[in-house]
């Protein structure tokens, strides 16, 4: 189950900040109740401070889902597969059957990603993961490309027993959300587009990456809402 918003199908330059989008995401969530947020950083840490400060969201426990992008060498938005927080890999054997990338290069790309979630557990503070098990978990970023973050993070957390797994976001290609459709209970996108080309940042009308210092600061900000 896919439900959007169809005000904002296919269009571009919609959302003044991640902030923005996140109490924009909150109004689609309306009435819809979960046990436990799962954030990804660091660009779901604005989305989820929009939506826990929405006065629309019913507040729910938090924690990080740091699984990170195993990035294409020469692109830094192109995503070639994930690893998950017990450093499992997933690979879109799709995407890498059609560009250059030699096995050594994968696998640095791959280590790269496993070392990145070590530092950031480290830089968070992070001991281990809230379990989902027996819950209903929502998990949100600031937007999906090829979505192999979100479902590796998905599978993590259907293989930890959460009860119920839904993701939001707020924008997404079309054809990534169906992928993930059979994999969770539910999905929340306010912007859904097709086409050949998609980029997140061209949802937002102020998009930058966050600094590790900015995120440690939503993370302070989140924590004082409880």
């Amino acid at each position: 189950m896919i439900i959007e918003d169809r005000k904002l199908y296919n269009k571009v330059n919609l959302f003044d900040s991640r902030e923005h989008a996140g109490k924009l995401l909150a109004e689609l969530l309306v009435d819809k109740e979960f046990d436990l947020l799962y954030i990804i950083p660091s660009g779901g840490l604005p989305i989820g401070y929009g939506l826990l400060t929405s006065n629309v969201f019913k507040p729910v426990p938090f924690d990080l889902m740091i699984v990170r992008k195993i990035q294409v060498p020469w692109s830094t938005e192109a995503g070639m597969g994930a690893v998950t927080p017990d450093g499992q890999v997933f690979l879109n054997d799709s995407l890498i059957s059609r560009i250059t990338i030699s096995n050594k290069e994968l696998k640095e790309q791959v280590k790269k990603s496993q070392e990145r979630i070590i530092a950031l557990r480290k830089e968070f503070n992070l001991s281990e993961t809230v379990s989902p098990r027996g819950k209903k978990a929502l998990l949100i970023d600031d937007g999906i490309a090829s979505g192999f973050s979100m479902r590796a993070a998905s599978l993590w957390m259907k293989k930890q027993l959460a009860e119920e797994v839904y993701i939001a976001t707020p924008t997404a290609p079309l054809r990534s959300l169906e992928h993930l459709e059979p994999l969770v209970s539910g999905i929340f996108c306010l912007n859904v587009r097709t086409g050949f080309s998609f980029a997140v940042a061209e949802a937002y009308r102020h998009w930058y990456d966050l600094q590790i210092e900015e995120s440690k600061q939503y993370m302070t900000r989140l924590a004082n809402l409880y």
